[in-house]
């Protein structure tokens, strides 16, 4: 086949050596194209003209249909990505490059699957990759455009950054997530170049061609006037057209063979010599639609189930075994209706039954190890209606997010309690790996937590009505939850928790402080994931686009301390109040959660008049306004929440420090 060095020669107008927009400084051909650019002398081979699949590769990058690695076609709505930088052309940009290796995939002591977090090192070069754009950002935020894209691009890139920091992954979620969050990162210093740089120029443009960026990637365009606009504002442009239309007086500076990438992934994703390819999310030539599905975020799968870990030595295991102990505290010595009345708590009356609040079959018990309600939000509960014919059947999940604390209370033995604390710790992870990245469509009842936390054996089931609970249970958790959930049987000696390492002989009879902090936890997480479930039902408008989306995410993160998102995953336990949110005994601190937390129910029908400002201490003795505003969204929430739920919704706790 013909090239441009066979099919052209170097080639001077005469008394015109002017290089112009349809002139060549280099050309080559692609079957029956002639591809030219008239300021860079290398033309990239083009990718744009074939339907190709956009499909994450080893490394979570889209490979050569990717406007993040090579050049693509021009499209007018995603103009500033002409703008993203050629890698490796910027040191300070280094990490948006990084592909992650086993090595920076940290895995908590104890854990039974391959479920861990990215290197602290490394998201803290992806954070301070982040602070630097966002001081690129601020004083750009008055020019004319890209106001609400920055904004949101800079609310996403936070929250991604989040997730490699607090939230565990599987191995290849990992990969695509640093993938997204670099191409993000890379967008970001796009549309500031745009913003700064590009856009004044398109928009007063310059007499005579402005050098070519050697940063920028360029694109390739059939269209000769904005060939033109490009190559005057100093982009590198590659115009690309049918060899009739190339006039036999094109300047022609060095025809040339087309440049191939040596150092884009192509392969598939694969563990151990295994295929395991990411999805294909869109099919098609270049232009706008590959632009944006280039762009849209990833939503990860579980579907292959994680690798488990090495188990620990013969030695390791004897040396857990459970120590003896004397005789048994005053509160294990329970009959079977307590047990009964904590294990399964609060629930769904019959549909005709009415009840008011305040009686007996609501109530959770009060015991040492479950963590004080917050005052507010349990008052609003003793006032709501728990009239059944109030409910709103079928439009939210009434399952737990996480398991329902007082399960973890009245057991029937020591031993029976030891087993429930570790198999939670041991699916934890993997649990909120599965939450946090592709939630399940239904949630487990009580029930069903308390069998899973009980052992299920992984054994075939058989037509038994036990067999059937279980079955249920796997069907709902996953096979992978059900497959942690074994017991301690070759257990470590200690397993990881917040941070901290727990020995695995101290969960027969926990110290206080541990059981009212793994306690505290769930009902935090409870109440988070419940809140955010309503929401999304309750104003589903405020949740169809990824922009409405993250700024939703960021008005529900800012409820609660951190701002970062709704998971406690490693980070240590409260330390201090300011890190006790809506439940922090002062009002200076506790205000600003507040704040959020009206501004996020103003926008619920039938809203508190209230909730729409935020409320200000006035300096009496009891701030009585703001207690007025904070009790009137205690009992708005608290009514809606059994209103879709049909039954108590998980209340905030009060967190006693260690």
């Amino acid at each position: 086949m013909a090239t441009a060095v066979t099919r052209f020669k170097p080639f001077t107008r005469p008394d015109d050596p002017k290089i112009t927009s349809l002139d060549a400084q280099a050309v080559a051909c692609k079957g029956h194209w002639v591809i030219t650019s008239p300021n860079v002398d290398f033309i990239p081979e083009p990718h744009i003209f074939e339907e190709e699949d956009l499909q994450p590769r080893a490394d979570g990058r889209f490979g050569l249909v990717d406007c993040f690695q090579w050049p693509q076609l021009h499209d007018k709505d995603f103009e500033y990505s002409v703008c993203i930088p050629r890698k490796d052309s910027l040191p300070s940009l280094d990490i948006a490059w990084y592909t992650p290796t086993l090595e920076d995939f940290i895995i908590p002591t104890g854990a039974k699957f391959a479920i861990g977090t990215l290197r602290d090192t490394t998201v803290k070069q992806f954070e301070q990759l982040y602070q630097f754009l966002r001081s690129r950002h601020h004083p750009l935020q008055n020019r004319p455009i890209g106001k609400e894209v920055l904004r949101h691009r800079i609310a996403a890139a936070r929250h991604e950054i989040t997730r490699l920091r607090h939230h565990p992954l599987v191995f290849r979620d990992l990969v695509a997530f640093v993938a997204q969050l670099q191409r993000m990162l890379l967008d970001i210093h796009a549309l500031l170049d745009y913003v700064e740089i590009l856009y004044p120029l398109l928009a007063s443009p310059p007499s005579k061609p402005v050098h070519a960026n050697p940063t920028w990637m360029g694109c390739f365009t059939r269209n000769t006037e904005v060939c033109e606009a490009l190559y005057f504002a100093g982009v590198p442009v590659w115009l690309v057209r049918d060899e009739e239309f190339i006039s036999p007086t094109m300047n022609i500076v060095r025809p040339v063979r087309l440049t191939f990438p040596d150092n884009i992934a192509r392969v598939m994703y694969s563990e151990r010599g295994v295929s395991k390819p990411f999805p294909s999310i869109f099919r098609g030539p270049g232009g706008l639609l590959r632009h944006y599905h280039t762009c849209r975020r990833y939503e990860g799968t579980l579907a292959e189930r994680p690798e488990p870990v090495a188990p620990p030595s013969t030695a390791q295991s004897s040396s857990s075994q459970q120590p003896s102990h004397g005789g048994k505290q005053a509160t294990q010595k329970q009959n079977r209706a307590a047990r009964v009345k904590a294990s399964a708590g609060p629930s769904r009356m019959p549909p005709l039954q009415k009840s008011t609040g305040g009686e007996a079959k609501w109530e959770e018990p009060v015991l040492p190890d479950i963590p004080k309600p917050h005052t507010l939000f349990d008052s609003a509960w003793r006032k709501a209606e728990k009239s059944m014919q109030r409910v709103q059947t079928g439009r939210v999940d009434p399952g737990y997010r996480f398991p329902k604390p007082t399960l973890f209370v009245n057991v029937s033995t020591p031993e029976r309690k030891k087993t429930y604390l570790f198999n939670w710790l041991s699916a934890r992870p993997l649990w909120i790996s599965q939450v946090s990245v592709r939630s399940p469509s239904k949630f487990p009842s009580p029930q069903m937590w308390r069998d899973c936390l009980n052992t299920i054996d992984t054994d075939q089931p058989s037509s038994t009505r036990s067999a059937s609970t279980k079955s249920a249970v796997r069907d709902i958790l996953g096979e992978n939850i059900t497959h942690v959930a074994q017991g301690y049987a070759g257990a470590p000696e200690e397993i990881e928790w917040q941070g901290m390492q727990v020995r695995v002989s101290s969960l027969l009879d926990p110290p206080l402080w541990l059981i009212r902090s793994i306690l505290w936890e769930l009902y935090e997480l409870n109440f988070r994931y419940e809140l955010y479930a309503l929401d999304e039902v309750i104003v589903p408008h405020l949740w169809t686009t990824d922009e409405a989306r993250v700024a939703r995410q960021g008005l529900l993160y800012s409820i609660f301390p951190g701002g970062y998102g709704l998971l406690m995953w490693s980070e240590p336990l409260p330390q201090e109040p300011r890190e006790l949110g809506l439940c922090a005994s002062s009002m200076e601190i506790a205000l600003p959660y507040w704040n959020s937390f009206f501004e996020l129910l103003s926008a619920w029908p039938e809203a508190p008049p209230g909730l729409q400002h935020p409320a200000e201490l006035d300096g009496s003795s009891g701030n009585s306004a703001f207690f007025e505003q904070a009790m009137s969204a205690s009992l708005f929430y608290i009514q809606t929440a059994f209103d879709f739920l049909g039954r108590q919704p998980s209340l905030p706790r009060l967190f006693q420090f260690v």
